[in-house]
């Protein structure tokens, strides 16, 4: 694979420079082989014979699993289109490519994209929690009222639930909408679309992207 890599040389890359996200299934964050080629300062051609060695070794499922292989368009300058392949990696992926690069520099770069999968992974999993929250408070109200015998004790418990879920949402500090915004946004569309999809004012938008940015994430 690595002779069909894409001539990319490595460049100078400034430490503070926002880390680029895309997403694996739509739910797990994860890096373009191309931008670990050019934060750690390898050839992209490298990368991928890396990747082609952990192939050999880890199983089939595992590969799949972490490792979402694509292709990109590659001008070659004579007026003709290439496709050249690249890798999607989530944090498992990541975390055995660049197992073994050394240096101080790449141990900051390790670090920033630690952080990085940790605030978008809680994020995912915020949301999942509230979206089985929600579902447990509407089968209560389902529950109290097919059930007469017990329907005020039921229905007090509902209402209490609700009003719960009703303060939860009011205070939580926006993760779970921060990786549906990023995940919109990853597809290309802009702050009023996004809003507009999630039903949220598009200020919501720009102060979640805002938020992304002070972690180091950027689209």
């Amino acid at each position: 694979m690595a002779e069909n890599s894409i001539p990319q040389v490595a460049s100078t890359v400034k430490e503070n420079s926002p880390i680029h996200v895309e997403f694996l299934d739509e739910t797990r964050p994860a890096v373009l082989s191309t931008e670990v080629a050019l934060r750690f300062q390898k050839k992209h051609q490298h990368i991928l014979r890396d990747i082609d060695r952990i192939h050999s070794q880890v199983p089939k499922i595992f590969f799949e699993t972490n490792f979402g292989q694509s292709f990109r368009e590659v001008s070659t300058g004579n007026g003709t289109v290439r496709k050249f392949p690249v890798y999607l990696l989530t944090r498992d992926a990541f975390s055995l490519l660049v197992m073994g690069f050394t240096g101080s520099a790449a141990v900051r770069w390790k670090l920033k994209y630690i952080e990085v999968f940790n605030s978008l992974e809680a994020a995912v999993l915020e949301n999942r929690a509230e979206l089985a929250r929600e579902a447990g408070y509407q089968q209560g109200r389902d529950e109290a009222l097919a059930l007469p015998a017990v329907q005020a004790e039921r229905k007090a418990g509902f209402l209490a639930g609700l009003k719960e879920g009703r303060t939860y949402r009011r205070k939580r500090d926006g993760l779970a909408l921060l990786t549906q915004v990023l995940k919109y946004r990853a597809k290309g569309l802009n702050q009023n679309e996004v809003a507009r999809l999630l039903g949220i004012r598009k200020q919501r938008v720009s102060d979640l992207m805002a938020r992304a940015r002070q972690l180091g994430v950027t689209l």
